[in-house]
């Protein structure tokens, strides 16, 4: 490979983010919280589960009911592959890694052409697939995402999880937080499908969803103040992205979702060349708005 050309041999990752799983107490409750204050829009029913979408794409979000629970769990996400021919060598990496393969959940089997499921180190599942399903137009949602980005992943099995996400998957690393955070990217080149925290346990962290534009991501940072919606992150600017972004809270619901503006796309030869930076440990490198390396405040 020249420094100009991509790699055309390189194993295929994932293309993108589909859709996240999330088990929730009240399910009623949850999707009355998306549709207001995400701007999703049901896109129909699996048994007593519920599909939530802003776009073309079947769903963005299941929502399970789980009345046994206090406060919601992120279970699964799914990515979608960019052909039947990537999917089969990506089940003959994870086959050959040794990981725990099974069939996709029942309740998107039949949204997708194909697909499997495997379970990474700390026993979240990813679902891939081709085919996924779409809708002949969007629904008709007042500032609705234009995308769904990105899990951030926080794990007590961070160096495992690393070399899942990328030896196995095919995650390419577009930069480190030095002892913190790996962010990884996938083959829609957004700068992170996927990102690592290292922690003392496992959880998704959040899900971040890509507004139209600042305008739209701060009218409903707007909506979220006005209805009180706990704000742990507010107002943050990433070195790494590019973004700026908000985050909303409520455990009922899920982890905090993440409204941003901006998102760096690497462009088809950066995706193959660029190497990844080592960036220090500073809340800088989390929102250059901080205004000192000692300003861990609402993180």
């Amino acid at each position: 490979m020249t420094p100009n050309m991509p790699d055309a041999t390189r194993p295929r990752g994932p293309h993108g983010l589909a859709y996240a799983r999330i088990q929730v107490p009240d399910i009623d409750a949850s999707t009355a919280w998306y549709e207001y204050h995400v701007g999703l829009a049901r896109a129909g029913t699996h048994g007593d589960s519920v599909f939530l979408r802003f776009g073309r794409p079947h769903h963005c979000l299941e929502l399970v009911p789980a009345p046994g629970r206090h406060e919601a769990w992120t279970a699964a996400a799914g990515f979608t592959v960019e052909s039947p021919a990537v999917l089969h060598s990506l089940h003959d990496r994870v086959t050959a890694a040794g990981c725990q393969v099974g069939p996709i959940d029942a309740s998107v089997k039949g949204l997708c052409s194909e697909g499997f499921a495997v379970t990474d180190p700390n026993g979240f599942v990813v679902e891939l697939m081709v085919g996924f399903e779409e809708f002949a137009v969007a629904p008709d949602v007042e500032m609705p995402p234009t995308d769904i980005v990105h899990p951030f992943l926080s794990t007590d099995r961070f160096d495992e999880s690393l070399e899942f996400y990328t030896r196995v998957l095919g995650f390419l690393a577009s930069d480190h937080i030095v002892g913190s955070t790996s962010f990884l990217r996938s083959e829609n080149r957004y700068h992170h499908s996927l990102a690592l925290r290292r922690d003392s346990k496992f959880f998704v962290a959040h899900i971040c969803f890509l507004m139209a534009n600042f305008d739209e991501m701060m009218r409903r940072r707007a909506r979220a103040l006005y209805k009180k919606v706990d704000l742990p992150a507010d107002m943050m600017n990433h070195s790494a992205s590019g973004s700026i972004a908000t985050y909303l809270f409520d455990p009922r619901h899920g982890p905090r979702i993440e409204l941003c503006d901006g998102h760096v796309v690497l462009d088809p030869v950066q995706h193959e060349t660029h190497e990844p930076r080592r960036m220090t440990l500073d809340p800088r490198n989390i929102d250059i708005w901080r205004p000192a390396a000692d300003d861990w405040a609402g993180f």
